[in-house]
């Protein structure tokens, strides 16, 4: 778990925590879900298995950030260019949405070759720091998920409160 701190424009103070990575109504969600990109399908059934999660853990569950799905999908087109998947640049990532957002906590989960949504999900909940991360305090979240030249899937997704 990393902790930050941060203050934007000397005002706002952000708390940036626990970022993790792995290898290996109705009609208002589809609106919101209409607005996501290229795996559109994959995202949605992710956030769907997380909210799941969340909600058996009495948790709950997580909205769509709109604007945060920019900075994910940023990270992974940075990922794949490096080949390689990190948390390289969190902290801007984080600040940036922050601001936008006005977030106060910021996290993220990121994978890489997984096929299935029920399959990074599991990993994630069978991972200490990323379930840590599924099942903080948050309200938002968003997810990317693009596949680089050779069909590999790169995930990244943001969590904010």
């Amino acid at each position: 778990m990393s902790k930050f701190k941060f203050l934007p424009l000397g005002l706002l103070a952000l708390f940036i925590t626990m970022t993790s990575c792995t290898t290996e109504s109705i009609e208002q969600e589809d609106a919101i879900y209409a607005q996501v990109d290229t795996s559109s399908e994959l995202e949605k059934e992710v956030i769907e298995l997380v909210n799941e999660y969340r909600s058996s853990q009495g948790l709950n569950t997580l909205e769509y950030g709109k604007v945060a799905y920019g900075y994910a999908a940023q990270h992974n087109d940075y990922m794949i260019e490096a080949g390689k998947i990190s948390h390289d640049n969190f902290d801007l990532r984080a600040s940036n949405l922050a601001v936008e957002a006005k977030a106060d906590f910021v996290s993220e989960n990121l994978a890489k070759d997984f096929k299935t949504a029920n399959g990074v999900v599991k990993a994630w909940i069978n991972s200490p720091t990323h379930k840590k991360v599924m099942e903080g305090d948050f309200t938002y979240t968003a997810i990317n998920i693009k596949a680089d030249e050779n069909g590999k899937l790169y995930f990244t997704q943001l969590y904010y409160k």
